[in-house]
């Protein structure tokens, strides 16, 4: 994953809310074909990419993400945005041969991201622990059973049909 991947799905999303919702995106657009390229693990809270949060960490320092800090019920929570510099950067890219070969491969699956940022962020949990272990190799019931035994809950069921979406 790159720079440029990185902030154009903050800019989709306006103000990408929570690093959380940022791990499932990348990896849910990722497992629909989209060339993010990060490597993934599965974390407590389903597919998680060091890269993704090195990265993201990487850009705030270089003031290339705004980093907003809010409070939840379990404490921090972290939300990006684009300041206007960044999006000048973009736009000018853009103008570029390899922004134009950039913005061509990861354009198609805008659509999908802005769903996606609109999901429900439990729904989209479940629904990335889903397509991790469909990814392995395994049958839609599998994965599906495999996932409710990772997360302890039947609510699992309940996302399948969003994977399905993604990963047909």
């Amino acid at each position: 994953m790159n720079r440029y991947q990185l902030a154009k799905l903050v800019e989709w999303a306006g103000c990408l809310h929570t690093r959380k919702r940022l791990q499932k995106l990348v990896y849910m657009l990722q497992s629909a074909g989209c060339p993010l390229d990060a490597e993934f693990t599965l974390h407590h809270y389903g597919p998680y990419a060091q890269e993704v949060a090195a990265l993201s960490d990487e850009m705030v320092r270089n003031e290339l993400l705004v980093e907003v800090v809010g409070h939840n019920t379990r404490g921090q929570e972290y939300s990006y945005q684009l300041p206007e510099s960044t999006k000048r950067q973009i736009s000018d890219l853009e103008r570029s041969a390899q922004g134009r070969k950039w913005a061509a491969q990861i354009g198609p699956f805008e659509p999908l991201a802005k769903e996606l940022l609109k999901t429900d962020l439990k729904q989209l949990e479940y629904a990335s622990t889903i397509a991790f272990f469909r990814r392995q190799g395994l049958g839609w019931p599998t994965a599906v059973e495999k996932a409710c035994v990772f997360k302890n809950t039947q609510a699992v069921r309940s996302a399948e049909p969003l994977t399905h979406k993604v990963i047909p």
